[in-house]
């Protein structure tokens, strides 16, 4: 079976590439995802503040937090006085966004909306913020990982993947998001992949009728989630006890560790392969 993913696209704003020629010294970054790359490429010693939740590596948690990814607090971005914002292109208010711009402060809009775009991503921080060359060495790294990954053996059949977001509502992913295209790349079979909105709701009657072969949630969904699914033991997955959990720090962020999240994940949907 081959593994692939649609061809990377990265989102930066003109005003980014006027200014990529001079380093800043300054650096506000508004979700936990470009905090944790910011670091990775060598930048972390720039970062003056962060989104709460931004707690990889370490040293992020010593940051001073000028609100969440969704509800910014303008003020406090402007007292840190930054000459380069790192925002992420689909979590950030809009309207806080331009209004950061029309304050005079630049403004840069990044997206990584699937895995091959993660090592241009991280080239592109690396240019940004003056570390090209430890950024397109860690990229090279990762794009070597990768294309190892999806030239593994993979099994002859696609297992039905029910990945549970979360328990109450019941939430799970479609192919527009970056799990989604996850449990494509390892060989899984998410029923779910069509639906239109990237965070579908649904119903333990939904998943009785997926009969999925295993059901993978995170450790971010209250740690009895695998008994509240003991009484549905006509659910394949049930009955073969094939109920695993992932980090979610892993999945849930495009960073270097997400290659170590879709290694586990591929793992466990290759040895429930029917």
């Amino acid at each position: 079976m081959r593994r692939s993913f649609p061809v990377y696209i990265v989102l930066v704003t003109l005003l980014a590439l006027q200014h990529a020629a001079a380093a800043p010294e300054r650096i506000v970054a508004l979700s936990p995802e470009l905090i944790e790359n910011l670091y990775a490429v060598g930048a972390g010693e720039q970062i003056v503040g962060r989104v709460a939740h931004s707690d990889f590596p370490e040293s992020a948690r010593k940051l001073p937090v000028v609100g969440d990814f969704q509800q910014l607090n303008i003020e406090a971005i402007l007292a840190l006085q930054p000459d380069l914002i790192l925002a992420w292109n689909e979590g950030n208010p809009p309207a806080d966004l331009r209004r950061l711009q029309d304050l005079g402060l630049n403004v840069v809009a990044l997206d990584t909306p699937n895995l091959e775009a993660l090592p241009e991503a991280l080239a592109q921080l690396g240019r940004l913020t003056g570390h090209r060359a430890r950024a397109e060495r860690l990229a090279s790294r990762l794009q070597s990982r990768l294309d190892g990954m999806a030239a593994s053996p993979s099994s002859p059949s696609r297992p039905v993947v029910f990945y549970q977001l979360w328990d109450e509502p019941l939430l799970s992913v479609s192919g527009k998001t970056l799990i989604g295209q996850a449990l494509s790349f390892c060989g899984g079979n998410n029923p779910l992949a069509s639906r239109p909105e990237p965070i579908p709701q649904v119903s333990v009657e939904a998943v009785l009728s997926m009969a999925p072969d295993l059901i993978i949630s995170t450790d971010e969904v209250a740690s009895e989630w695998r008994d509240r699914w003991q009484s549905w033991n006509r659910i394949p997955a049930v009955a073969n006890q094939r109920l695993f959990t992932v980090k979610a720090d892993l999945l849930h962020r495009a960073t270097p560790r997400f290659l170590d999240g879709l290694e586990q994940l591929c793992r466990y949907i290759e040895q429930s392969a029917r």
